[in-house]
C-alpha cells in the first residue's frame, strides 16, 4: 500500500516543463509513481485545480542561529520552503574558540540584525570546530531540511585571533590552519564556503567583518580546497548594494580570475542598485559565461529587498534626541503612545538624525518611501512614494512620514526600496531572472529580524510574478517554479530533490494559486529572551510535504517534523 497519493494535480515538476494533470504516489519518502493511480494509499489528497510543485529550495538564509533552538523555522516553513541553506555572507557562528563568542554575537547583531539578548539565551556553544557544530545540529527534529556553508569571518577568526582585523591575507601557519579546518568542514558536509566583501556588513560597534578586506590570495588557497572537494564559493561582492560601481566592477574580475585560477564553482549575490541601475546586465553576463566553465549561479531577489519602516523598529526619527530618549527610558509597548502625544512629535519633527546613522540614511530617502497598503503593493508606482503624496497634499514631508508610521501602529507597512527599484518597477527583476545563471535567492530568511520579512519570497514569485502583475510582463508558472526548484537543488550539488520524478524525494507543495495571499507583516516576541521579530503569515498552501509526509495542511502545522540536517554527499 502506498504512503501518500495526490490525485488530479496540475503537477508543475521543477524542470521547466509544461504543467500537465497526473497524480503523484508516495511510498517511504518518495515519489514512487507519477501517472494514473488506482492503488490504494493510507492517504490521500484530492488536489483537483491545484498546483503540485516540489518544495521550495532556498539557498540564502541566515538561520545559523536559530536552528541551533527552533524546529520550526516559521518564517520559512509557512512559506512551502522544504531545504534551506544559512551561513551565507560570511557570517556565522563556527569554528569559533570560546573567547570569540561574544564577539560573533556582536557581527550577528550587527550584519545580520538578530538580537544580541536572543544569542546570549539560546545558543548552547556546544561547539568549536564546524564539523562540531553540525553535530550539533544534527539530532535535532525540524520542519523542513536545512544545511550549511563555512562562515569566513569565523574561520578567519578561529585560525588568526586579534590579528584578523590587521591581517588581510593569511599566510604560513595560519592559512594553513584555516584549509585544514575548511577542508574537515567540507568532508563533514558543509556545502562549501560564504564570504562577504561589503564594508556596509559591520558589528554594530563599527568594525568591518574579518573577511570584508582579503587579499585575493587567500581567496585564491581557500577556493582550491573548496573546488577539491566539489563544494561552491558563495560572494557578497563589494559594490552590490551600491556602495561604489567602480569597485563592483573590480570585484566581477576578481571573482573571474577565482574561477580561472581555481574551477571551483560560485554563487554570486546580485542587485540592481539605483547609482549604477544598468550594471546588473553585464554582471549577470559575466556570470553566465562563467557557468560555461564552472557551476556559475546569480543569486537574484524576485522584489525589491527593502526595510519596512516602524515607529517600533528602524525609521527615520530614530537617531533624534527625544526618539533615542524615548526608545532608552520607556517599554516598546509604550512608545507608540509617547509619540504620538503633540509635543513629543514636535520635537522630533524640530531635530536631525545623529549624522551617518540609519535613521540620517532614512531621513534622506523619503522619495523612495512607500505606503504598501493592506494588499501589499510591492510594485508601486514611484508617484504614490510618500514624499510626492506630501506635495500632492500640500504638506511638509517629515510629518506626513511621521504621521503615516503613527497610522500604522503596530502593522509595518512603509516600505524603503533600497536596490531592484532604480526605475520604479520591478522589470530589471524580471530581466534579471531570465539569465541562465540566475535563481530565486536573497530571502535572508532568519535575519534583519525588525527591518526585513522576504522569507515569502517564493509566495510573493507566484503571487505576483505568476497571477497578479499589472504594470508589466508576467512569468510563466513552469519558470518560476523551475527557478526556486530544480535550479537551485542542482546549483548546490542536490539531486535527489526540486524535481517530481520516480525515485526522488518527496518534498512538495499543494497549492491553491487563485487563494495564495501574503499577509501584513506583523510583530512577535517569540525569541529567546523576549526578543521581537517580524513575522509574515502565508495563506493558500493546502498541503506541504516533506519525506512523504505532511507538514503543513490548509496552512495549520500538523506537528509533523521530518526535516533533517542535510549533509552534502
Amino acid at each position: 500500500m502506498l504512503d501518500l497519493v495526490i490525485k488530479r494535480g496540475r503537477i508543475v515538476d521543477g524542470t521547466g516543463a509544461q504543467e500537465r494533470t497526473a497524480d503523484i504516489a508516495v511510498k517511504q519518502g518518495r515519489i514512487a509513481e507519477i501517472g494514473s493511480i488506482s492503488e490504494p494509499a493510507h492517504r490521500t489528497i484530492d488536489a483537483d485545480g491545484l498546483i503540485v510543485t516540489p518544495g521550495w529550495i532556498d539557498v540564502h538564509t541566515h538561520y545559523d542561529a536559530q536552528v541551533t533552538w527552533d524546529p520550526w523555522l516559521d518564517a520559512s516553513f509557512v512559506s512551502g520552503v522544504t531545504t534551506a541553506i544559512f551561513g551565507n555572507c560570511g557570517v556565522g557562528l563556527a569554528p569559533v574558540r570560546p573567547q570569540d563568542h561574544a564577539l560573533l554575537i556582536e557581527f550577528m547583531e550587527g550584519v545580520e540584525e538578530i538580537s544580541a539578548d536572543a544569542l546570549r539565551a539560546g545558543l548552547k556553544w556546544n561547539w568549536e570546530s564546524f564539523s562540531d557544530y553540525l553535530d550539533a545540529l544534527e539530532p535535532m527534529e525540524r520542519s523542513f531540511d536545512v544545511g550549511a556553508l563555512v562562515p569566513h569571518g569565523p574561520l578567519r577568526l578561529w585560525a588568526m585571533g586579534e590579528r584578523v582585523q590587521t591581517e588581510k591575507c593569511a599566510k604560513g601557519e595560519e592559512l594553513g590552519a584555516m584549509r585544514d579546518e575548511l577542508a574537515r568542514a567540507l568532508e563533514a558536509g558543509a556545502f562549501g564556503m560564504a564570504t562577504s566583501r561589503t564594508p556596509l556588513h559591520r558589528s554594530l560597534a563599527g568594525a568591518a567583518t574579518p573577511d570584508c578586506f582579503v587579499e585575493e590570495d587567500e581567496l585564491l588557497a581557500l577556493a582550491e580546497v573548496i573546488e577539491a572537494q566539489g563544494a561552491y564559493l558563495q560572494m557578497v561582492p563589494n559594490g552590490s548594494i551600491g556602495e561604489n560601481p567602480e569597485e563592483l566592477r573590480r570585484e566581477m574580475a576578481l571573482l573571474e580570475r577565482i574561477v580561472d585560477e581555481t574551477g571551483v564553482d560560485v554563487h554570486l549575490l546580485s542587485f540592481q542598485p539605483d547609482n549604477d541601475p544598468d550594471y546588473y546586465r553585464e554582471q549577470i553576463a559575466i556570470m553566465d559565461r562563467l557557468n560555461t566553465k564552472v557551476s556559475a549561479t546569480t543569486q537574484f531577489a524576485g522584489r525589491s529587498p527593502g526595510a519596512l519602516l516602524n515607529f517600533l523598529s528602524a525609521n527615520p526619527f530614530m537617531h533624534t534626541p527625544t526618539f533615542e530618549r524615548i526608545a532608552s527610558s520607556l517599554p516598546v509597548e509604550q512608545w507608540l503612545e509617547e509619540l504620538a502625544r503633540p509635543e513629543v512629535k514636535a520635537s522630533i519633527l524640530a531635530e536631525e538624525n545623529r549624522p551617518d546613522t540609519l535613521g540620517s540614511m532614512l531621513s534622506g530617502a523619503l522619495d523612495r518611501v512607500f505606503d504598501l497598503g493592506d494588499e501589499l503593493n510591492y510594485e508601486p508606482d514611484l508617484d504614490q512614494c510618500l514624499a510626492r503624496r506630501a506635495e500632492r497634499e500640500g504638506l511638509e514631508m517629515r510629518e506626513f512620514t511621521y504621521d503615516a508610521l503613527l497610522a500604522t501602529g503596530d502593522t509595518p507597512r512603509i516600505w524603503a526600496t533600497f536596490v531592484n527599484y532604480a526605475k520604479g518597477s520591478l522589470d530589471a527583476v524580471g530581466e534579471a531572472l531570465g539569465y541562465d545563471s540566475a535563481i530565486v535567492a536573497a530571502s535572508d530568511a532568519g535575519a534583519h529580524m525588525l527591518t526585513v520579512v522576504d522569507a515569502s519570497m517564493n509566495s510573493f514569485m507566484l503571487s505576483h510574478w505568476v497571477r497578479d502583475r499589472k504594470r508589466g510582463p508576467r512569468m510563466a508558472l513552469e519558470q518560476v517554479v523551475h527557478l526556486m526548484t530544480q535550479k537551485p537543488a542542482r546549483s548546490i550539488g542536490l539531486q535527489d530533490r526540486g524535481v517530481l520524478a520516480p525515485g526522488l524525494k518527496a518534498d512538495i507543495n499543494v497549492i491553491d494559486l487563485d487563494a495564495l495571499k501574503i499577509h501584513l507583516p506583523h510583530f512577535e516576541s517569540d525569541l529567546p529572551a523576549g526578543a521581537r521579530r517580524l513575522m509574515q503569515d502565508v495563506t493558500g498552501y493546502r498541503a506541504t510535504i516533506v519525506s512523504g509526509e505532511v507538514t503543513r495542511e490548509n496552512d495549520k502545522a500538523t506537528g509533523a517534523l521530518p526535516g533533517r540536517l542535510v549533509r552534502r554527499a
